[in-house]
């Protein structure tokens, strides 16, 4: 009888293993194999072509020498710092005004959902066009010059303006996704705690969402910070159409810094890559972190 239950509790756990050894070797190969694979490479000299050689740890050291990498980081790191609460604060106040019942909500929600399904190629190529200067004005720089104002220089002597230019684009373009998901949020809190509130005397507007909904909605903002950091530091494209990294490499974030060491410095592009990935989980494990420490259940 025991050894029947023993096998028939074997068979169980093997059925289970083989339902998930598909998405397990899946995610071995184009997951796994890849890290370990560009770890791999960072420790070798490897142009395109050619067999890697062997340098230990050089490839790291000339990314600590090389200031064009540092600029990069810093580059990075401001990117990061003006759109992920860009997209996060728009996105909020984009769900709060839908979750309302006005007239039309449903198309205003599939018109602010609209720039998503939009690749980042053809955003930046609209957004080029709305904002250029040079060596054609844009419509934004020319309905500036017809109210008489100066509209910045941004793609050729004012840098710290391009990655604002930059940071726009990528709002509007994402910003839909936040929205979707704080008004996933906004819609599982129960009612009844709105109704307390106000029989404690809490009144509807800022003080309602400042003691009610925003710490409701700490697990949500929680998950946006984590996944818009994310998609944020290692986005290509909007840099790459927008910018090509300029003015004087003032875009040129860490992911564009691989991009252009990639064919010819492989183990310099795979450093700073895992350079990058590190930081990334760090910062991720951080803020789990942090969000353990604050979290509070009510």
């Amino acid at each position: 009888m025991a050894t029947s239950n023993f096998m028939l509790k074997g068979k169980k756990h093997l059925a289970g293993f083989l339902f998930v050894l598909p998405a397990t070797v899946l995610v071995g190969i184009f997951l796994v194999y890849p890290i370990i694979f560009l770890i791999y490479v960072s420790f070798h000299k490897w142009g395109i072509l050619g067999t890697p050689k062997f340098v230990g740890w050089d490839n790291y050291l000339f990314l600590m020498k090389d200031a064009r990498f540092w600029k990069a980081v810093w580059a990075t790191i401001y990117y990061a710092v003006l759109a992920v609460p860009a997209q996060i604060a728009l996105g909020l106040f984009l769900a709060i005004l839908l979750n309302k019942k006005i007239f039309g909500r449903e198309i205003f929600r599939t018109i602010f959902f609209i720039p998503m399904a939009m690749s980042f190629v053809a955003a930046g190529i609209l957004f080029n066009w709305i904002l250029t200067t040079t060596p054609m004005m844009g419509f934004l720089p020319k309905l500036f010059e017809s109210f008489g104002l100066s509209f910045p220089q941004w793609q050729t002597n004012n840098p710290n303006w391009a990655m604002v230019m930059i940071v726009l684009m990528n709002t509007w373009k994402s910003s839909g996704y936040t929205m979707v998901i704080y008004l996933a949020g906004l819609q599982s809190i129960n009612i009844s705690y709105y109704e307390a509130a106000q029989i404690d005397g809490i009144e509807p507007g800022w003080e309602r969402f400042r003691y009610i909904t925003w710490p409701l909605l700490a697990p949500t903002t929680f998950l946006l910070v984590v996944t818009t950091t994310v998609f944020t530091v290692r986005g290509f494209e909007p840099i790459y159409v927008m910018t090509a990294g300029g003015p004087a490499g003032a875009t040129s974030t860490l992911v564009y810094y691989v991009y252009n060491k990639f064919p010819n410095l492989m183990g310099t592009s795979s450093a700073a890559a895992t350079v990058l990935m590190g930081g990334v989980l760090l910062l991720t494990v951080a803020q789990f972190a942090a969000n353990r420490r604050k979290e509070t259940y009510f």
